[in-house]
């Protein structure tokens, strides 16, 4: 009875390599490959850990084609392959497509930027960073695998008994080093299916929010106008207020020779990607408790929203990037908690629609309830050709002549997009001059413009999986414009500003709703000091 049972098992166990194993090696090849092989090329990070990546890749295969093998009759065994190879593909052209063009892994963040970009976007996404060679090679892999299963209708592509039980055995070793480390998953397939599976949606924050407990500091009065521009894509080497050798900020820094506009050094941004970076920024949801697996969920922390509503402020939204309407979405999901929203792309191809839109509501402020503006802009969005009309066409290619001939023509379109982006900031600073208004200008993140080493031709989001490349992404320029009425108003806070500005202290944008709540005069959120996480402590 055993040995019957243990030769049944035997035979089952052999199945991938004796009646599937084109099946196994392809699905292993596509779906697998991109974590212990294409990433690791791509980011030079090749060394014993492979070994371990490689060890759980074979047996996820295994398992996966082993299930293959339970599945009947042969018609839905067929199309069950079918769709699991259809899939692995998909996933493999994403990989090779995210690894060597944007030098980062298919992960979560990157379903999360796919989830909340419009096909406009990813149109104009992919053809700024879509290179030929990426395209043939994705369709030569896939031409090969085709050619087998061709090849596999006449001459099926098995493995003998005897080879059999010597990749059954090699496999029972590769499951040994898949135990000896099993934390090696979170680098390979298996991370990408958990981070779907425990990707969560939120339709509603005003059902998640906390109620804080705000005590402000005293009897000051509390400053009529907080603005909050939210730049796009904005990198600090590249903005002349920061000593960059191109004078992309003519608007801003006439400003700043007035003493209204103050600028910070050292700040970078949360994360490299928009998403993320926009949740961390609007909430109290920060990095430490991120990485602590704190088991409460983001929308569970109070959003900026919630905070300056508490406060009394009405909160408005005006924003020139599309409305993807789906609940990851996290843009969507901070402007709809406002009181008043508008998604603009539609009607303009550039941020001075966002000038236009607010006009009259900027100019009817003036005694009535204290408000709270949020612009979000396109910025220096791809592609950045895109993102300033002809007349803003300043830079060209001859202004770039120390750098590569590659990089020359990206290099003056993005400094281009910068310059017009000081345009369009200075305009909407120009809508509340004349008011007791506040405003904030921070980037979501940076870019890394060629800056790296390691990959000299790169110049987009930063990547999370290497610090340099990181670095160089979350490195944006800061900026707090403060009004002659709120100069006036709130001597105090003013001194501190300009305390501050000449200070190189290093702050990270994910504490924005504490400097806000700083600068209206809270002293206390949840009983929390605002002060200690705000740049002007």
């Amino acid at each position: 009875m055993f040995k019957r049972f243990f030769h049944k098992l035997g035979i089952f166990l052999l199945m991938p390599f004796r009646e599937h194993f084109l099946f196994f090696i392809a699905f292993f090849f596509l779906a697998t490959s991109p974590y212990f092989l294409w990433f690791r090329i791509s980011m030079q990070m090749i060394d014993k850990y492979i070994i371990f990546l490689i060890a759980h890749s074979l047996v996820f295969s295994y398992l996966v084609t082993l299930f293959v093998c339970l599945v009947k009759p042969i018609v839905l065994q067929k199309t069950t392959q079918g769709i699991l190879l259809t899939l692995a593909a998909i996933c493999f052209a994403i990989n090779f497509y995210c690894n060597f063009a944007l030098h980062s892994r298919f992960d979560a963040d990157i379903i999360m930027l796919i989830m909340g970009t419009d096909i406009k976007e990813s149109k104009e996404f992919a053809s700024t960073l879509l290179p030929k060679w990426i395209v043939l090679s994705v369709l030569g892999v896939f031409m090969v695998f085709i050619a087998l299963w061709k090849i596999s209708k006449r001459y099926p592509l098995n493995l003998g008994k005897k080879a059999s039980y010597l990749a059954l055995g090699g496999l029972c070793i590769f499951v040994l080093l898949a135990a000896r480390n099993w934390k090696a998953w979170e680098d390979g397939p298996l991370k990408l299916i958990a981070d779907i599976t425990s990707m969560e949606s939120i339709d509603n924050l005003k059902s998640h929010y906390t109620h804080p407990i705000i005590t402000f500091i005293g009897e000051n009065p509390i400053p009529s106008n907080v603005v909050l521009i939210i730049g796009e894509s904005f990198t600090r080497s590249h903005s002349s207020l920061y000593n960059y050798d191109k004078p992309t900020n003519p608007e801003l820094s006439a400003y700043r020779d007035s003493s209204l506009l103050f600028t910070f050094d050292n700040v970078d941004a949360p994360a490299s990607k928009t998403s993320n970076s926009i949740l961390f920024m609007l909430s109290t949801y920060d990095k430490a408790d991120k990485s602590s697996h704190d088991p409460k969920k983001w929308y569970d922390y109070t959003s900026i929203i919630e905070l300056m509503q508490e406060c009394g402020y009405v909160c408005y939204w005006f924003s020139n990037q599309e409305r993807v309407n789906n609940s990851n979405c996290i843009a969507r999901i901070f402007a709809d908690a406002c009181d008043k929203e508008w998604f603009l792309s539609k009607l303009g191809k550039d941020d001075y629609i966002l000038v236009d839109s607010s006009y009259e509501l900027a100019n009817n402020l003036i005694n009535r309830h204290n408000s709270f503006i949020i612009y979000h802009l396109m910025g220096s969005h791809f592609d950045y050709s895109h993102r300033y009309p002809k007349e803003f066409a300043i830079f060209t290619e001859n202004d770039y002549l120390k750098q590569p001939q590659g990089h020359r023509a990206i290099l003056a379109s993005y400094d281009n997009s910068i310059l017009y982006n000081d345009y369009v900031v200075s305009q909407i600073i120009n809508l509340y001059k004349d008011k007791d208004a506040i405003i904030l200008y921070v980037p979501d993140h940076g870019q890394v413009m060629y800056r790296d080493p390691k990959s000299p031709n790169y110049y987009a989001h930063g990547n999370k999986d290497d610090k340099v490349s990181y670095a160089l992404g979350v490195e944006i320029p800061f900026m707090i414009i403060a009004t002659r009425h709120y100069q006036k108003n709130h001597p105090e806070t003013m001194q501190r500003i300009k305390t501050s500005s000449t200070q190189a202290k290093s702050w990270n944008s994910d504490d924005l709703p504490y400097l806000i709540m700083d600068l209206i005069g809270v002293k206390d959120v949840d009983r929390d000091n605002v002060r200690n996480k705000s740049i002007l402590n």
